[in-house]
């Protein structure tokens, strides 16, 4: 649908650094500085995250995350239905890659309320630009199931897949995620990051089997892509 010029506020969906604050654009400077209001998953995460990029705001943080999205989406409708400027944020990186704001742009398209992309950094993004083999085509997972039966099922679901596969996994399940990539795809090649633009950034290629001993004692975030070979 069509969305018409000048009708109530606008919502900015902003990308934030996801680890070193020198990443954030200057347009994401000014939109933050300039909006209403900031929907954010954490207030304090935010306000680290300002203090660190150097970035002065008078908007009220309203918090927006998994737990209170479908309720708090309804007020941030009616701030922007009021002509507020709004911004829409995660704790870090791109909004929406497994992160909560579908709720409100659901509501923006619905209310006529214009969206506008701040596109910048992303987890994602930042390991496709390094990685070494084809990404052609790339499918997305976000995070898999935290069980390991469902994890395994829903990766069979790509193991004929002719492409690349790309995931989220936290600290706490990447040994055990790992594992079962390996048992689903023997051999495959993969490329996982840690702790992408942070000062223990890490970045490890190999086989899926060898990556499981690479894991051990790990820490931080990974982003993940691998393939069948």
């Amino acid at each position: 649908m069509a969305i018409p010029a000048g009708k109530g506020g606008v919502l900015y969906s902003v990308a934030l650094p996801i680890g070193n604050a020198a990443d954030i654009s200057e347009r994401a400077k000014s939109v933050l500085t300039s909006s209403d209001f900031i929907a954010c998953e954490d207030t304090r995460k935010a306000l680290d995250l300002f203090r660190r990029a150097s970035i002065q705001t008078n908007a009220r943080l309203l918090v927006h995350n998994p737990f209170s999205e479908a309720a708090s989406a309804d007020g941030l409708i009616k701030l922007l239905n009021e002509g507020k400027t709004g911004a829409l944020i995660s704790d870090a990186g791109t909004p929406r890659l497994s992160d909560p704001g579908a709720r409100i742009l659901r509501l923006c398209y619905e209310h006529g309320i214009r969206v506008v992309p701040v596109p910048g950094p992303a987890a994602l993004t930042a390991l496709i630009s390094v990685t070494p083999f084809s990404v052609d085509p790339l499918v997305f997972l976000g995070f898999l199931s935290p069980k390991s039966g469902r994890r395994q099922n829903e990766l069979k679901k790509y193991e004929n897949f002719e492409g690349a596969i790309a995931l989220y996994e936290s600290v706490h399940r990447i040994e055990k995620c790992l594992a079962d990539i390996a048992q689903i795809f023997p051999q495959g090649e993969i490329l996982i990051g840690r702790e992408m633009t942070k000062t223990h950034e890490e970045l490890y290629l190999g086989t899926t089997e060898a990556a499981v001993a690479w894991a051990k004692g790990k820490q931080g975030e990974f982003v993940l892509i691998f393939h069948r070979t």
